[in-house]
């Protein structure tokens, strides 16, 4: 009877293992396009076309709209394009404003406390046809950059976010150098959602937080709230997180000061070594970050991104941005349906 009893347990577990690898067939394909290294920085862009001219755009895994830096939009002569224009009156008096005295005149109008803010009032040009990859999106809406060096001096024409693929999963898989749109997966398993050969498997839930991707991350036994930004090349920590929970001082072996750099309100830039930085089982490890109070976009020479791109406008900067200093050594695998990020470490960090 035992015999019998473990049998149709075996053949039960048996069954709902098939069954489980069954619900988790492989997502299709929808697109795939070249990631390339920004030359001197760990910055990455994605090979596009605009009007079948090819670029590269600075890759940003997040919500927020793409942008088009204004050397492109001038290259390519791309048009303005004005979503909504209203009639205003200036001067006047009485209940129609009527008198000889009035002006009237048609202006764009955008609602900036709606779910866009400030976006709603920049400057927008219209692309007749946008590619990555094998895929074509036409007649897109593009937000032109407000970095004055994008496109000139800075290596790259706009900032790609997920917005070309909204209805997809993003695979970006720094060591062959590829990012994947794939349909959504409805498998929950972690050690077979991730379809590529692996070894430790890190499943991390994820909020949006301004259009970026938040994730909880370990460092010396402390959780902490922390930015994903692909924009940033270096990964950043926020001074009085490092002072209050973590003990660093100021101007210690601990954390050095980088003499060469100075943070967008001219502060001073810090340095500690991390021994391992913790997403769920999956580790970065001996890791230099960066200690600052504010923001900060380029180095002295202006000529390559540094550090978080927090605006200096920012009440402050986030606990922790991580940069792709840090996050190439990640296989990334993002189900927005999920809200989870799916890590394991690249080979080269293996």
């Amino acid at each position: 009877m035992c015999k019998q009893l473990f049998a149709a347990l075996a053949a039960l577990l048996l069954s709902d293992a098939t069954a489980l690898a069954q619900s988790c067939t492989l997502p299709a394909l929808a697109d795939t396009a070249e990631l390339k290294q920004v030359p001197g920085s760990d910055l990455i862009t994605v090979a596009v076309a605009i009007n079948g001219k090819p670029k590269q755009f600075l890759l940003n895994l997040s919500t927020n709209p793409s942008e088009v830096s204004q050397a492109a939009v001038t290259e390519l002569g791309l048009p303005q394009n004005v979503s909504r224009a209203d009639t205003i009156h200036i001067g006047g008096w009485g209940p129609d404003l009527s008198n000889s005295m009035s002006t009237s005149m048609q202006a764009p109008v955008y609602d900036v406390k709606g779910s866009q803010g400030r976006n709603a009032i920049r400057t927008r040009v219209r692309v007749g046809a946008f590619t990555i990859g094998n895929a074509t999106n036409r007649n897109m809406q593009f937000l032109v950059a407000e970095d004055p060096e994008m496109g000139k001096s800075l290596p790259y024409d706009g900032l790609l976010s997920n917005d070309f693929f909204n209805q997809y999963d993003v695979e970006l898989n720094f060591a062959g150098k590829e990012i994947n749109y794939l349909t959504a997966t409805k498998c929950t398993d972690p050690a077979q959602v991730v379809f590529w050969s692996h070894s430790a498997v890190a499943a991390v839930p994820m909020t949006i937080v301004n259009g970026k991707f938040q994730v909880p991350v370990t460092i010396e036994g402390h959780t902490i709230n922390a930015i994903i930004d692909t924009t940033s090349a270096r990964t950043v920590m926020r001074r009085d997180v490092a002072e209050l929970m973590f003990g660093l001082k100021a101007d210690t072996p601990e954390m050095k000061p980088e003499l060469d750099r100075k943070d967008a309100l001219g502060g001073p830039v810090y340095a500690h070594r991390f021994g391992q930085i913790d997403f769920e089982g999956v580790t970065a490890s001996n890791k230099l970050v960066l200690i600052q109070t504010n923001g900060m976009t380029r180095d002295s020479n202006r000529d390559l991104m540094l550090g978080s791109r927090a605006q200096v406008t920012d009440e402050r900067i986030p606990d922790l941005t991580l940069g792709m200093d840090l996050l190439r050594q990640l296989h990334i695998y993002a189900v927005f349906g999920q809200k989870t990020l799916y890590m394991t470490a690249t080979q080269q960090a293996q």
